[in-house]
């Protein structure tokens, strides 16, 4: 790598070492396919370029192409002569998207090891292009009738709030559809889950019960006739929970994953207009999420506190 970095490129030099850390790892799970010709660029380079992507706001892969042509310094740090083709970016993070995410994800959050007991799962629109023909038609409570997609997020709610597990539908789909949420909050072995309420229905509450997860979701008014008269126990239970001091408390923690949505928004931009189609929308989604895990793992190995304010500000 080299010594003639720039003082603003330091920190992305950093990042750069924790994505070949992290690929590292990586390639000692996966199997290595010997045969043929060996590969022009490895895994690490083809991440780095993805994330170099996220980091400049970059749109497309033909832009990523000559943006990375133009700059000398980035490709010498990972390594490279010229920029790999714009067709071969889209091949390749195809497959890295199918089979290495995951991987990617676990490996980030493991390394990370956020304190898992307390989760929020909730959503935010994200509106696309106009004549987008797979967008659809949704309503929310602040931008009212919009055209896009939903980004449902489970994230953790203590100190660190790290986006564990997403997903994205269209923006027609109701928060309380996304049970696979309370699943995998399960499966990280979270304790308590927080949700608006969006969330208050039966449905959640049992699964909830069925689990031994605490759920606690704000009161859905329209969900009920009155509140001293509901039908389900578990929504009742909660009900009662959120008029005490110790519900109030907890229930407050709920608007940490409110704001790291504005954070994605205003720093990693979320939400892109010009974007249409499902799979790129997906694509663009997965990339941010995964170059913020990567910036909190660095947060995390240079002895930093995790902070809701924009990189400018810090």
């Amino acid at each position: 790598m080299t010594k003639n970095i720039k003082a603003q490129n330091k920190k992305f030099l950093k990042l750069l070492f924790v994505i070949k850390k992290v690929t590292e790892v990586l390639s000692r799970k996966i199997k290595q396919n010997r045969r043929g010709r060996p590969r022009k660029f490895n895994l690490f380079q083809i991440i780095a370029c993805l994330v170099y992507k996220v980091k400049k706001g970059i749109k497309s892969f033909r832009e990523l192409e000559y943006r990375i042509n133009q700059d000398t310094e980035f490709k010498q740090v990972v390594g490279i002569e010229e920029s790999p083709d714009y067709s071969y970016f889209a091949k390749l993070s195809r497959k890295i998207e199918k089979e290495y995410m995951q991987d990617i994800k676990d490996i980030l959050i493991a390394k990370i090891e956020p304190d898992m007991s307390i989760a929020i799962v909730d959503s935010t629109p994200l509106r696309s292009a106009k004549n987008d023909s797979e967008a659809k038609i949704g309503i929310h409570i602040t931008i009212g009738f919009f055209r896009g997609y939903k980004l449902h997020l489970l994230c953790t709610g203590k100190e660190e709030v790290i986006p564990l597990f997403w997903i994205l539908t269209g923006a027609n789909e109701h928060d309380s559809r996304q049970e696979e949420l309370l699943y995998r909050a399960w499966g990280f072995g979270c304790e308590i889950v927080l949700a608006d309420a969006g969330y208050d229905c039966s449905r959640w509450f049992n699964i909830a019960n069925e689990l031994k997860v605490k759920f606690v979701a704000g009161i859905n008014k329209r969900n009920m006739k009155n509140k001293n008269n509901v039908s389900n126990s578990f929504r009742s239970k909660n009900i009662r929970f959120l008029e005490t001091e110790e519900g109030k408390k907890l229930y407050k923690q709920r608007t940490k994953i409110e704001r790291l949505f504005s954070k994605l928004k205003g720093e990693y931009n979320l939400e892109n207009v010009r974007l249409k189609g499902f799979r790129n929308y997906k694509r663009y989604i997965d990339w941010i999420l995964i170059t913020f895990l990567f910036e909190q793992l660095l947060r995390k190995l240079e002895g930093k506190k995790f902070s809701f304010a924009y990189e400018w500000n810090q």
